[in-house]
C-alpha cells in the first residue's frame, strides 16, 4: 500500500479532479449565479416598463383624451392613435440598453407593450372607481 501511494503522481490526480470534477461544478454554479443575476435585470427592467406605461397612459389620457373622449372624435382611428403615443412615450422613457434587452427576451414587443397598456388602462380605472 505504501509503494502505491509513493508511486501516485500527486499533481496529476489533482489536475484530474480539478478538470473532471471542480472545473463542471464551478462552471455549473456560476452559470446559475448569471441566470439569476439576468432575470433579476430583466425583472426590474419589465417593471420600469410597466412604470413607464403607466405613466405614458395617464399622461395621454390628461392631455388628449380627456377633451375627446364622449365626443364624435373618439373613433377607433383616434384610439389607436393615442395608444401608438402612449406606446411611444413609454419606449422613450427608457434607456436604449433597457429597450434592447426587453426586446430581446419579448419575441413579439409590440403585442407585450399592447397588452401592459391594456394592463395599465383597467387598473387606473378601477383605482378611480375605488376613489
Amino acid at each position: 500500500m505504501k509503494d502505491v501511494l509513493q508511486n501516485i503522481e500527486w499533481v496529476q490526480v489533482i489536475s484530474t479532479l480539478w478538470t473532471v470534477v471542480m472545473l463542471p461544478i464551478l462552471t455549473f454554479i456560476l452559470k446559475q449565479i448569471n441566470e439569476y443575476a439576468k432575470a433579476k435585470k430583466i425583472d426590474k427592467y419589465t417593471n420600469i416598463l410597466y412604470k413607464n406605461v403607466v405613466d405614458a397612459v395617464k399622461d395621454v389620457y390628461e392631455t388628449v383624451v380627456k377633451d375627446i373622449k364622449g365626443t364624435e372624435l373618439w373613433d377607433e382611428d383616434k384610439q389607436n392613435e393615442v395608444k401608438e403615443l402612449a406606446k411611444t412615450k413609454a419606449i422613450f422613457a427608457l434607456t436604449s440598453s433597457m429597450y434592447q434587452i426587453l426586446k430581446s427576451v419579448n419575441s413579439d414587443f409590440d403585442n407585450y407593450l399592447d397588452s401592459l397598456i391594456g394592463t395599465a388602462l383597467y387598473d387606473l380605472k378601477h383605482i378611480n372607481n375605488k376613489e
